[in-house]
């Protein structure tokens, strides 16, 4: 959903001629004169491309937190200042290439380098581990994909919360043990139900949060992990006694880091606990690019990849 926030200009002005296209996978065709290779990659080897470019040096990448180095707000493959991936050829900054490995589909490993990136890093960040009970409101790419993942690290429940059928069918596929469809049953009370004393993690994966069900949902000492971005504009209100009484957590966390979650993403797929085949719901080819963004935005898409050669 960034590309469309991308094409509204949430993100500033796209200069004349910019490829968009952020979720990348492809093969390494040829090393620039100042590579390192801290990978040990060669000609034809797979690999995905963050959109988190990191420049490795600053205080937040030296600490683990490169999801938040300064430098890359300005470049970010396929949304900012980096040409993306919808193109034959793409040149990209070495810091940001990781390498697949074997077992790795490479058409399908596209979502890794944001979907499933964006979600395991909320997860891991929001403390999801064996038994933890977990709502996931919004089943788009980056909710499916956190029910994939939540499921693969032994959460129970996981209960799924959106407006499309297909979207919580596809939910159920990868994991959910509970799904609710919000416009026709009373989200509160059924999971409630499911979780009396309420969830201990909430993930907000829509792109819009407003934090009013998460709010009613959480359970005391509970946290709401957010990764919609909203609009330039969006905002959400708390209200301030619960919030403080039952201890509420509530966290945004952006992107992943690159060079520390996508290799252990990776590994989940290559050891076969995720399969990233399951949440691609649709298929294009290049001449068909204009349809896919146009089912993006209504919303049709789990997951959609296009296939480039």
């Amino acid at each position: 959903h960034s590309d469309i926030h991308l094409f509204k200009g949430d993100f500033g002005p796209v200069r004349e001629g910019f490829i968009p296209g952020h979720e990348i996978s492809g093969w390494v065709e040829d090393f620039g004169p100042d590579v390192k290779n801290p990978w040990g990659l060669r000609k034809g080897d797979p690999v995905v491309v963050s959109w988190i470019v990191p420049d490795g040096i600053c205080k937040y990448c030296a600490s683990g937190k490169e999801n938040y180095c300064p430098a890359a707000a300005g470049r970010m493959p396929g949304l900012v200042g980096i040409n993306g991936g919808h193109a034959e050829y793409i040149t990209i900054p070495e810091i940001a290439v990781i390498p697949l490995g074997k077992g790795v589909d490479i058409y399908y490993a596209a979502p890794i380098a944001c979907a499933y990136g964006t979600a395991y890093h909320a997860l891991r960040e929001a403390g999801v581990g064996p038994g933890t009970g977990l709502v996931v409101i919004g089943a788009g790419g980056v909710g499916l994909s956190a029910i994939q993942l939540a499921s693969a690290m032994g959460a129970y429940p996981i209960i799924a919360v959106d407006i499309r059928d297909f979207a919580l069918e596809k939910a159920k596929e990868l994991g959910a043990t509970h799904v609710i469809n919000s416009t026709k049953e009373d989200p509160i009370s059924r999971i409630r139900d499911i979780l009396p004393d309420g969830a201990d993690v909430v993930h907000e994966a829509r792109p819009e949060p407003d934090l009013k069900l998460s709010m009613e949902v959480v359970a005391r000492a509970g946290t709401i992990v957010v990764t919609g971005l909203g609009g330039p504009k969006s905002t959400f209100t708390v209200n301030v006694l619960p919030f403080v009484i039952n201890g509420v957590r509530i966290m945004g966390s952006l992107g992943y880091r690159p060079r520390l979650d996508l290799p252990e993403i990776i590994k989940l797929v290559a050891s076969g606990k995720v399969d990233v085949r399951k949440l691609v719901s649709h298929t294009y080819v290049p001449e068909q690019i204009n349809e896919a963004y146009e089912n993006l935005e209504r919303g049709l898409h789990a997951r959609a990849i296009v296939k480039w050669g």
